[in-house]
């Protein structure tokens, strides 16, 4: 059986090429049990169209800001452990995990409560920002001033190339105010339901609520002209 491998690459060792050999057959220099190379990772695109759907400008950031409620959720979902966690109003909340429930960030037009979310608050003093549990200063949906139009939240289909796995999370965000909107803070609201979710202190049921799972600052202000789309795209990406 040895002889029959053998003959298949060559007659001697030195007839062995190395890049030839298929990648999940070399020899390893880490073992199954390492798992430092496991990242799961996030990147914001931001792309900016006038009224005719042309675009203005688009770039890329990354996302490093999956805050510590998110965090404690997982850890509760997963233990079904009860430490409590700050939903988007401040108030203390206290989960029960054991009955059914729902988490979704599928937020249909005109929805701010929950999906991806936009804010224009000063954001210079924040200085922990896996600390947020709320936007500084939300942007409110609408045509009046100030506000911005705000479509459904879209996924994009999971793709998997080698050992990438990554899904999108999308949402537009239409200017009609008659004037320019500055953003300068972006986060991902979640709308849990169906958990006991009990208020710490006076053990009422809140049901359903709201965690922002995520907070990013941009690198710079946008500034979004009447009349203009942003386009707010996550990609969440698992590398093994």
């Amino acid at each position: 059986m040895v002889w029959l491998k053998m003959s298949l690459i060559g007659n001697i060792i030195q007839d062995i090429k190395y890049n030839e050999i298929p990648i999940d057959a070399r020899y390893q220099t880490q073992n199954d049990t390492d798992i430092s190379k496991i990242q799961m990772k996030a990147k914001i695109k931001f792309t900016i169209y006038d009224s005719n759907g042309k675009i203005v400008k688009q770039w890329e950031e990354p996302s490093k800001s999956l805050t510590y409620w998110y965090a404690l959720f997982e850890f509760n979902l997963w233990s079904q452990g009860t430490f409590s966690m700050l939903d988007t109003s401040g108030t203390g909340i206290t989960p029960y995990m054991g009955s059914p429930g729902v988490i979704s960030v599928n937020a249909g037009s005109g929805i701010t409560t929950y999906g991806i979310v936009v804010g224009s608050g000063n954001t210079a003093n924040v200085s922990q920002k896996n600390m947020m549990y709320s936007m500084i200063a939300l942007i409110p949906n609408g045509t009046a001033s100030g506000q911005l139009t705000y479509q459904a939240v879209s996924f994009g289909t999971p793709s998997e190339s080698g050992n990438t796995s990554s899904w999108t999370l999308s949402r537009n965000f239409i200017n009609l105010s008659g004037g320019t909107i500055t953003v300068s803070e972006v986060g991902i609201i979640a709308y849990v339901s169906g958990f006991r979710l009990l208020n710490s202190v006076s053990s009422a049921l809140v049901n359903p609520d709201y965690f922002l799972f995520s907070y990013d600052i941009p690198s710079s202000a946008i500034s979004l002209a009447n009349g203009q789309t942003l386009n707010i795209t996550y990609t969440f990406t698992v590398v093994a």
